[in-house]
């Protein structure tokens, strides 16, 4: 599905604002620019939390939404080094009905501990046993529904959760294998210039992560990390960031007897110009995949 498909899905979602009651809309869309009814009693919130990995505590944010019991929930995945966070998303799928909980990783924007992609890795698995702890579940997280929705080093981590069969499905937004990027980067003066840049944000220095993506070249190799995923239901949206071939090859490894959806939209790596066809996207997946009363 293109991004035009999208503007006119979108046009249609929003239309239907206009009527009386929130919830009959099933594509989801109308929650890209109409806000949920109040709910007295069981409001939206945002929570600030600490979820423990390794012995420390990383912060995170818990975007609840609103209403009795328990809710589908996102776990939100952001980049390298995370300049992007996706918040836009977080709050469209809070007033969907969704909770969300956005994590940092350890090294990185003021979280405690060592930067590095195995703790990526590592960060993401202890945020799903947060979502599934007794603390999760007093916030209303349902822990059998939980997808994982992450873009570019996100959707590497969210590719390496593939091995939690529990998850319920995934979302790969400009998706990055960073063992690959990572070589590939060090390997072109200008684009090393680049990533050391983005790494200055972190508290690893380019070398460490060099040498970690060396090492991993043959255990985080990506079309068999992606081929754990399967049968789960996957979204892969794509842009003209150059690394299309990578969320399409996840896509093939991740298919099968249930095939990947995947969109393609021209734009940036960040979907500047393309966000709420990017909410449009997401909704609309989840909508038809995960179906709700």
């Amino acid at each position: 599905m293109r991004a035009n498909s999208l503007s006119t899905l979108l046009a249609a979602g929003l239309m239907l604002a206009a009527g009386p009651a929130f919830a009959q809309d099933s594509t989801g869309l109308r929650a890209i620019g109409t806000d949920a009814p109040r709910d007295a009693a069981h409001p939206a919130q945002l929570v600030q939390i600490r979820y423990p990995s390794a012995g420390l505590m990383i912060p995170a944010r818990l975007f609840v939404a609103a209403g009795a019991g328990a809710h589908p929930t996102i776990l939100l995945l952001h980049g390298f080094p995370g300049t992007e966070l996706n918040l836009d998303l977080a709050r469209v799928l809070q007033r969907d009905g969704w909770n969300v909980l956005a994590i940092h990783y350890r090294g990185v924007w003021g979280a405690p501990g060592q930067f590095s992609y195995g703790h990526v890795v590592e960060d993401a698995h202890a945020a799903l046993a947060w979502l599934r702890s007794p603390e999760g579940v007093a916030h209303g997280v349902d822990p059998q529904r939980i997808v994982v929705l992450g873009h570019s080093m996100g959707g590497f981590a969210t590719v390496m959760l593939g091995d939690d069969r529990q998850v319920s499905g995934y979302v790969l937004i400009s998706a990055a294998d960073m063992v690959q990027a990572t070589l590939a980067a060090n390997a072109n003066p200008a684009a090393r210039a680049e990533f050391s840049d983005d790494a200055s944000y972190t508290n690893a220095p380019l070398a460490a992560l060099v040498a970690e993506a060396q090492t991993h070249v043959s255990d985080w190799q990506w079309s068999a990390r992606a081929a754990q995923i399967a049968p789960r239901p996957v979204l892969v949206i794509t842009s003209d960031d150059g690394l299309a071939a990578t969320g399409t090859a996840a896509a093939a490894a991740a298919g099968g007897a249930r095939p990947a959806q995947v969109i393609h939209m021209t734009t940036d790596h960040s979907f500047n110009d393309h966000r709420t066809a990017l909410a449009a996207a997401v909704l609309t997946w989840l909508h038809a995949t995960f179906p709700r009363p």
